[in-house]
């Protein structure tokens, strides 16, 4: 990692004593989207799992698009000005769009509550994810996707909860239990009104080969992450009514008119689903 990128690490922060001597998903999602704000140890992790899935580079950057497609699709067709990003991760590289930036650009007043327990992540939020209209607003959470209950109440000091909201959960609920993620979802699905969005992406559980990938990958000391089915995945939209096409690879969700390629099918799975 860039050694300026540390040296502006808030230095209050209440950091692990392994912080940096231990591989971080967001460093590691960053190193695999093209990013310079990472470790070495980040990219060996992030090496270890394309090692035993070549695509993992391709499934990264491709995760992101989809990021963006759903985001525009839940601003211009949902009408949604607010939107709740958890698990927001480290800003995207240059070649890529930050949530904020898509909601903003179709309407300038939209208001964006980004969300993590990473303080260092959080500290670069606060630096780069700034509002790109006069009217636009950026706030910045630090808590725990498994205390979403207290997430929706803070969040409830820059969004309205009388009003649509698009939750974004992009490679967030594989690192909670599954029954945990369930409840996530659940709490998610009670605080919002009708209207309301749910944006989703995860690892595929797509046999014993990506299982045991899954294994190397996590003996890199990165922490908890589990893949799941798409019988799984769906159980996570009860009471949502999913958009076409549904739950899909990321790739396959309204990819672009261009650059077939890039719509290659991809272990990561994603979906856009609004509360009636």
């Amino acid at each position: 990692m860039n050694n300026e990128w540390a040296r502006r690490a808030p230095q209050e922060a209440a950091l692990p004593a392994d912080y940096f001597t231990r591989p971080s998903p967001a460093r590691t999602w960053n190193y695999l989207q093209g990013g310079k704000d990472n470790y070495a140890l980040d990219r060996h992790a992030a090496e270890v799992m394309a090692a035993n899935y070549p695509g993992m580079f391709h499934m990264a950057e491709q995760a992101r698009h989809f990021l963006t497609r759903a985001v525009r699709h839940v601003a211009t067709e949902g009408g949604v000005h607010q939107f709740l990003d958890l698990g927001c991760g480290l800003p995207a590289p240059p070649n890529l769009s930050n949530l904020h930036e898509v909601a903003q650009a179709v309407h300038p007043d939209a208001r964006v509550v980004y969300v993590d327990n990473d303080k260092v992540v959080l500290a670069h939020a606060r630096a780069l994810l700034t509002p790109v209209t006069e009217q636009g607003v950026c706030a910045y959470l630090d808590a725990d996707v498994r205390d979403i209950e207290h997430i929706l109440t803070e969040a409830s000091d820059t969004l309205d909860f009388r009003h649509p909201v698009s939750v974004s959960m992009l490679g967030v609920l594989g690192a909670v239990p599954f029954d945990e993620a369930l409840r996530i979802t659940a709490s998610v699905r009670e605080a919002v009104p009708s209207g309301s969005y749910l944006l989703f992406d995860d690892g595929l559980d797509a046999g014993e080969a990506r299982r045991a990938g899954l294994k190397q990958y996590l003996g890199t000391g990165i922490g908890y992450y589990d893949i799941r089915t798409p019988e799984q995945m769906a159980r996570f939209f009860a009471g949502f009514e999913m958009v076409e096409p549904g739950l899909v690879p990321v790739t396959q969700w309204r990819p672009a008119p261009v650059g077939a390629n890039a719509a290659r099918p991809v272990e990561q799975y994603g979906a856009v689903a609004r509360k009636p």
